[in-house]
């Protein structure tokens, strides 16, 4: 089905139809690339009546310049018992702090189409914003959570400085107590990521919506292995920084004249200031 396209006049394209626009006034086999300053993985049209939290809605978002990913780091030289009930005795009494440079790294989804769907802009804006930008949150997670291949980017499970957690009991008291161990480094413990299984258990028992009105919000992704539950200040713990560098390009497909190569990408750099205000909780039995 041919989906209606809108009328070049309109000045609220979204990046689909902004890219299928440029593609349909090229008459030529080049490669078309068109920049963008949003952050393409937000544009996601659903976001407004199906709101699904990923990794990234958890962070605060930070908008950088010229690649500027100056930011300070505050971390803990020792392992401390409970706070106590004087400032000096709480952990955030002995931080240090060191100022650090995040880096850069580009989410990228590339998907190869026929020539002949190409050539249709209502498909081709359709299948930009509500399926490649959908994957988009996929590989976003992963990084986030994983860190990038190549290298700028940790990844909140894989730094330095975060704090481990076992448990074996009811889960959802090991979460609420995963949760208050977060608040341990002076924290606020504002989100949790999940795998979907937990999630929904979670929601059939009554403990999503108990977690919601503590003000915990509550991220679901397959890339949180099950069993597992990352917790955290996320908001005083991290930032994601967008550059405003984004880019959707069409290509040939050298292996097949009748193939083109639909390619998105967008810059992010994670700015971890608090460490161990993040904790990764492991379910036993």
């Amino acid at each position: 089905m041919e989906i209606a396209y809108e009328d070049a006049n309109n000045e609220n394209l979204t990046p689909g139809e902004d890219f299928a626009r440029a593609v349909a006034a090229r008459t030529d086999e080049d490669e078309v690339v068109v920049p963008f300053q949003a952050y393409l993985p937000a544009s996601f049209p659903l976001l407004k009546t199906r709101p699904r939290y990923m990794v990234r809605h958890l962070l605060k978002v930070g908008r950088v310049r010229d690649g500027n990913g100056a930011y300070l780091e505050e971390f803990t030289h020792t392992d401390r018992g409970p706070s106590g009930t004087a400032y000096q005795a709480t952990p955030e009494s002995t931080f240090g702090s060191e100022l650090r440079t995040a880096r850069f790294t580009d989410v990228e989804m590339t998907l190869n189409v026929p020539v002949d769907f190409v050539r249709k802009p209502g498909l081709l804006a359709s299948f930009i914003d509500y399926r490649m930008f959908v994957r988009m949150w996929t590989r976003e997670n992963e990084i986030l959570l994983y860190g990038s291949k190549d290298g700028h980017v940790e990844g909140l499970m894989n730094m330095k400085g975060l704090r481990r957690q076992t448990g074996s009991g009811d889960i959802h008291r090991e979460l609420s107590l995963a949760a208050c161990e977060v608040e341990e480094t002076g924290g606020s413990c504002d989100g949790v990521v999940v795998h979907p299984e937990l999630y929904w258990l979670a929601a059939e028992s009554g403990f999503l919506d108990r977690f919601r009105n503590a003000g915990v919000t509550v991220s679901r992704t397959r890339m949180m292995p099950r069993g597992k539950a990352l917790l955290a200040d996320f908001r005083a713990g991290a930032t994601l920084l967008n550059p405003g560098v984004s880019t959707l390009t069409l290509s040939r497909d050298p292996k097949a004249p009748d193939r083109r190569v639909i390619t998105a990408r967008t810059r992010l750099g994670l700015a971890v200031h608090v460490p161990q205000h993040f904790l990764l909780y492991s379910h036993e039995g």
